[in-house]
């Protein structure tokens, strides 16, 4: 059958980025535009053609067909296109391409380029009664987004079925937010957001876009996603990530399922589930509030991806030529399913790479100008410019375990017994109250054991405000955990700022010892706990003992980093470094004792 190709083209008064959000975000936009969900299965490859996914869906709910989707290829903010090869139905090949220019009113030209070979007659009657309609209503959808007034993609409108939503459970259990010690106007937003917002933001509730959306801090935000969590309003969700491809390949409920290995099928590897970096918290609205689906359309789009700039598919024996941004950091080239890469450098002169069969002909390439990649080796592959860095500020398991209301709201959120994982950085602080032998001497058990819980509210208090979390107490100790270096050394500031205004309430006058250290550990379960060992945890329990009492005791590691320094150019503190053997470690440990100055005591306060 002869093929159809259809071009649309409009202008808007919108910039290349925007319309690049709004058009590239496949499944938002597919949902708004009223398209039929897709069903896909692992990818699959045949000889040496680029591998591919088996997608099955049904039309206008009741005629099901099947095709091979291949993966997209596109220029960040310039143009995809997407290829169907159809399985069943009376279609048998599609490809849309979606091109953006710039125009003369520094808006943006549109160019939709459709091309369907039909099988049979009847694929000709459904290019006109569903396929070209649906191409038409992508334009309707930048339309919509215009009329809507809004100001970010993140405020574009979404199909909302007020049917499915029970605004008489949804008003009650937000009263009893409200009752939460969380601010009141971030209930008011979420009750807005649970009752407004499309089925896909709130059957997948992602904190850093809510925080983004809301312009407020993202843990305020955390906080009250877990709060409401609690009173019945959302449900919480653990994906897995591929550290490769950046997609979520499973969803667990509970953190006891997560295994410590996963598979990656795109990617072909197996992964270890590194706790602060491929395991991330997702929130969704309670069935009881809402029903919503997550319906998915697309699994390779360039907006699932973000990290990724380019992607080309290049066959056997041709060159494909990738333009590279001057000036951006980190980037690498990487052929996906065999995950070779090569990292793009400006100091080297070459600007063409050749890929074969042993994988790229040299280990860096320049990323100044375009860069010309040709495949020689015996099979077609697709190959993606992408950040090689990239971490998007997502909430990972490390950051919500570290803080105070996870562990309080759900202390039965713990790893399955004997399981382990891995966290590359974590902040282990350990406190000592000094003395505390001879306080039990002078001031009786009971009175001694009263003082000692006083003190660990107060440092709870402390350390909860600064996103950290208390792991356990040991005898008159505590150890902490805090997502960020710098959260902790907040903390321990605090705490040694405010212990005088704490003895006055006391009946002795308390002197503490803190140690704070930050490096890699493993999470597990003790005691039914979320625990931390290893030994960034040794080390931060031997180095608080290097402590004189009244002072903080850290590594030089921490004191480098920037936010570390801003924070103490910010104090009146006097620091003194000095080398320290620890009982158990090899070698000798770069410390800084921190002492802040007498003038700096100041009322306590709650922020």
């Amino acid at each position: 059958m002869k093929p159809k190709t259809y071009i649309l083209e409009k202008e808007y008064a919108l910039d290349r980025k925007t319309v690049w959000q709004l058009l590239a975000d496949n499944n938002r936009m597919n949902l708004s535009i009223g398209l039929f969900p897709v069903r896909f299965s692992p990818a699959k490859q045949d000889g040496a053609d680029v591998f591919y996914r088996e997608a099955h869906a049904k039309v206008l709910g009741l005629v099901p067909i099947s095709w091979q989707e291949f993966p997209f290829q596109w220029q960040e903010h310039e143009s995809y296109t997407v290829e169907r090869r159809y399985l069943t139905g009376p279609m048998k090949h599609y490809t849309l391409t979606v091109e953006l220019f710039d125009n003369a009113e520094n808006g943006t030209r549109v160019k939709l380029t459709a091309r369907f070979v039909p099988l049979n007659v009847i694929g000709y009657g459904a290019i006109w009664v569903t396929a070209l309609p649906a191409v038409k209503k992508i334009m309707g959808y930048v339309d919509d987004y215009l009329q809507s007034g809004a100001t970010t993609v993140l405020e574009a409108p979404q199909k909302t079925s007020k049917a499915n939503i029970n605004l008489p459970e949804l008003e009650r259990l937000s009263a009893l937010l409200a009752k939460s010690p969380v601010n009141g106007d971030y209930v008011e937003l979420l009750h807005r957001y649970l009752a407004d917002k499309g089925d896909h933001d709130v059957a997948q509730i992602e904190p850093v876009q809510v925080a983004k959306l809301w312009n407020v801090d993202l843990d305020e935000v955390l906080r009250v996603l877990l709060y409401a969590t609690k009173a019945g309003l959302l449900n919480l969700s653990w994906n897995i990530i591929c550290p490769n491809c950046r997609v979520s390949k499973v969803e667990h409920g509970s953190l006891a399922q997560l295994e410590q290995q996963f598979h990656c099928d795109l990617c072909g590897i197996n992964y270890d589930a590194n706790f602060d970096q491929f395991v991330e918290l997702n929130f969704s609205v309670h069935p009881t509030v809402r029903q919503a689906y997550a319906e998915v359309y697309c699994i390779g789009g360039p907006m699932i991806t973000p990290h990724v700039k380019a992607q080309q598919v290049i066959e056997i024996g041709k060159t494909a030529s990738f333009s590279v941004s001057v000036g951006e950091d980190a980037l690498r080239f990487r052929v996906l399913q065999a995950n070779d890469h090569v990292s793009v450098n400006s100091e080297i002169k070459s600007n063409q790479l050749v890929y074969t069969d042993l994988g790229w002909s040299q280990s860096a390439v320049n990323g100044s100008r375009n860069v010309a990649i040709t495949n020689t080796s015996s099979a077609d592959i697709v190959v993606a410019l992408e950040h090689a860095d990239w971490n998007k500020q997502a909430v990972t398991a490390a950051k919500v375990t570290a803080m105070q209301e996870f562990r309080d709201l759900f202390s039965s959120e713990v790893l399955s017994p004997g399981q382990k994982l891995g966290i590359d950085h974590v902040t282990i602080l350990f406190t000592d109250l000094k003395g505390s032998t001879l306080l039990y001497e002078t001031a009786g058990d009971s009175s001694a054991y009263g003082q000692v819980r006083n003190h660990f509210d107060f440092l709870t208090g402390h350390i909860a405000r600064n996103s950290g979390s208390v792991v356990k107490t040991i005898g008159d100790a505590v150890m902490a955990v805090f997502h960020k270096p710098e959260d902790g050394l907040k903390a321990a500031l605090a705490i040694q700022k405010n212990l005088a205004v704490f003895n006055k309430t006391a009946k002795e006058n308390l002197v503490l010892r803190l140690g704070l250290y930050s490096g890699a550990a493993i999470a597990v379960n003790s005691n039914d706990r979320l625990d931390y060992f290893g030994r960034t945890v040794n080390i931060a329990a031997r180095i608080q003992g290097q402590g004189e009492g009244g002072d903080i005791v850290l590594s030089k590691d921490v004191l480098a980093l920037p936010e570390s320094v801003e924070l103490l150019n910010s104090a009146d503190v006097q620091l003194e470094e000095f080398s320290a053997e620890l009982k158990g470690i090899d070698v000798a440990v770069e410390l800084v004792r921190v002492r802040l100055a007498e003038n700096l005591v100041v009322e306590e306060r709650v922020v």
